[in-house]
This record gives C-alpha cells, sequence and structure tokens, in this order.
C-alpha cells in the first residue's frame, strides 16, 4: 500500500460490511495516518446492491476518475473477484483460511500473502492482461 501510493497510485478500499465495522477494522490494521490517506472508501451502506453485483468498483473507479480496465482490484473470495471482472476489473486474490478453496480462475493472479509482492510485480501482471469489451 505505501509502495503504491508513494508512486502516486489512486488507492481505494471498497468492503461490503457497514461502513462503521469497515472503519473500525481500517483503523486497526492499517492505521489511521493510512486510512486517511486513501483516495476513496466505499462500504456496504454507500451501494444499492452488494458484491457480487460490481456497483461499488464502479463507483469506486468514477470517483478516482480512473478506467475500470486501469484498476487492480485486491480481493479476498470468490465474491469480491466477482465484482471485480463483472466490473470490467483486473483482480488480484490473496485467499484467507475461509476462502482459500473456491475457484479463483478467472483471476489475474493468487497469492496465499501480498507481504512479497513488490508494486513492480502487479505492474508486470497487468502488461499481460487484456481486457474484452
Amino acid at each position: 500500500m505505501d509502495e503504491a501510493k508513494a508512486a502516486g497510485k489512486k488507492l481505494a478500499v471498497c468492503s461490503a460490511a457497514t461502513k462503521s465495522s469497515v472503519i473500525l477494522s481500517l483503523e486497526n490494521l492499517i492505521g489511521m495516518e493510512r486510512f486517511q490517506g486513501l483516495d476513496c472508501f466505499l462500504a456496504g451502506d454507500d451501494v444499492k446492491e452488494k458484491k457480487p453485483d460490481p456497483s461499488i468498483y464502479l463507483t469506486a473507479a468514477q470517483r478516482l476518475g480512473v478506467a475500470e480496465k486501469n484498476c487492480l482490484v485486491v480481493e479476498d473470495s470468490v465474491i469480491g473477484l466477482q465484482a471485480a471482472t463483472g466490473a470490467g476489473m483486473s483482480c488480484v486474490i490473496t485467499y484467507t483460511a475461509s476462502t482459500v478453496d473456491q475457484d479463483f480462475q478467472d483471476a489475474t493472479a493468487v497469492y496465499p500473502e501480498l507481504s512479497n509482492v513488490r508494486l513492480i510485480d502487479l505492474e508486470k501482471l497487468l502488461e499481460n492482461v487484456v481486457v474484452a469489451s
């Protein structure tokens, strides 16, 4: 996250959970400074339809002023993957213990964790992605 922000990339968090619970989680996980540094933050109560509907990602792209094909989503579930790909975005999966057995065949890449994945690695992945229109 810090590497992407330092490189001038726009960052958003889009969660299906309620805004209050996501804020509490993010403040604990990434800290207040990183949370306040997000360019866009959307929660389930900001959109009419929940994932796998793509509206939360489409709304974020619009607010960021970024074309969907230029977005990379990091998700942890097949429902999130469906929302991202439904929005026309590439999606990288970092699975959890409860989602490890889900079918992530439509993902651009699947990682058990992202701690050793650098921004350049993700940019190289996207160079090889062809978005169907």
